[in-house]
């Protein structure tokens, strides 16, 4: 799904609340739907196209997310780039579980070094990027988030 897509929908969804705290809902019940209706639509595959964002419509995302807080529909102010990396950092760590579905399909395979020179959280090899489109994506953006 597209990006500014996304952000329609989210616009489309902001009146519901509207609706919802003029006729008289409370801010924690607020909460909830706020969560329900736009929050989840911007989780949704977050991790496979978060990357491919611009910094446009991370700032739009932005926006609309700071005027959820401004506005009274959420109480804590989530950005953009936080959603994605608990996103990722939660698919990640269990798509190293061996029983999970793409745990076999694009992992790299594991980096055999006959001596530690240092201490060191990736235990995969680090692949060559050569396109932005495979640089962008998930499994590489976490396999080098864990590099250093």
């Amino acid at each position: 799904m597209h990006g500014a897509h996304i952000l329609t929908i989210c616009s489309q969804r902001y009146y519901l609340l509207k609706c919802l705290k003029g006729q008289g809902l409370p801010g924690n019940e607020l909460n909830t739907v706020f969560y329900a209706l736009i929050v989840s639509r911007i989780l949704y595959a977050l991790p496979a196209w978060g990357g491919f964002l611009t910094a446009d419509l991370t700032a739009k995302t932005d926006a609309l997310l700071r005027k959820a807080v401004r506005w009274g529909y959420s109480c804590e102010l989530k950005c953009l780039s936080d959603l994605l990396h608990e996103a990722e950092k939660t698919l990640f760590s269990r798509m190293l579980t061996s029983g999970h579905c793409i745990h076999q399909l694009i992992l790299p395979p594991t980096k055999v070094i006959p001596m530690k020179l240092r201490s060191s959280q990736c235990v995969f090899a680090l692949p060559h990027c050569h396109y932005n489109f495979y640089k962008y994506s998930f499994v590489i953006r976490n396999l080098f988030d864990q590099a250093y």
